[in-house]
């Protein structure tokens, strides 16, 4: 297995996207030759294909390698990703993506790969996304929301996380809305204060809420990408891949 890490989410919506994309970005800035990849990917628009989190990645990124090697399972209904799959009479075979992640690994010094959902989301029958980081072998940038309801999901996470003994980087809590009232940002400074009182792995953030996402989603990225939180988590990535190394 190559370097790089595993970007999972405490659950869907927590801006595990932009957090990929924020780092690939980052990392490209730093020097190193960085590749990315969305192994499965539902709710995928043919109409617009340059919207799909893996185009954005690769974009990101600035590679040329095939969005078939990059995504290699992509469902056009926006559901789990063994619901997406049946629905669409496929299977989602793990020997598939670890071939596809084996090619893209030749090819880049560190990997950037982006899950789909939470960690414990079912893509076949008897495994789960879990299972697939455990066979990739990679640490886990965990996501997760800063707002109300952080702490719970963020420490479930963590917990399953460890059961597998999976290695974390660091869990980053994002801002997946604006502030907007002193009660709000007491959540959120209240999130921040326990788990990084109560988790043994770094807490960044939060990562400031990008309202330009959805319409100008590359200037989104790069205001992610010069950030605190993720010229942090790119130097943790460097550190991680030089020890390695």
């Amino acid at each position: 297995m190559g370097n790089g890490v595993c970007v999972a989410g405490t659950d869907t919506g927590v801006g595990k996207t932009l957090v990929s994309a924020a780092l690939a970005r980052r990392l490209v800035r730093l020097g190193c030759a960085v590749g990315v990849m969305k192994p499965v990917e539902t709710g995928v628009s043919s109409a617009v294909p340059d919207q799909s989190d893996a185009a954005r990645l690769m974009a990101a990124a600035q590679v040329d390698d095939s969005l078939d090697g990059v995504s290699p399972y992509r469902f056009p209904l926006p559901l789990a990703p063994l619901s997406a799959a049946s629905a669409e009479g496929q299977r989602i075979d793990q020997d598939i993506i670890m071939d596809r992640y084996a090619q893209l690994a030749a090819r880049h010094a560190c990997l950037v790969v982006e899950g789909a959902g939470g960690v414990l989301v079912p893509m076949g029958q008897d495994w789960d996304f879990r299972d697939l980081i455990v066979r990739l072998r990679l640490p886990v940038v965990l996501v997760g929301r800063v707002g109300l309801g952080g702490i719970n999901h963020a420490l479930l996470t963590l917990e399953a996380l460890e059961h597998r003994k999976i290695p974390v980087v660091a869990l980053l809590l994002n801002e997946t809305q604006a502030p907007c009232g002193a009660v709000q940002q007491e959540q959120q400074a209240s999130t921040m204060a326990v788990l990084r009182d109560r988790v043994s792995v770094p807490v960044l953030g939060p990562l400031p809420y990008q309202s330009h996402a959805d319409c100008a989603w590359a200037d989104a990225v790069d205001a992610a990408a010069d950030s605190l939180p993720i010229r942090e988590l790119a130097g943790m990535v460097l550190t991680r891949g030089a020890e390695k190394s």
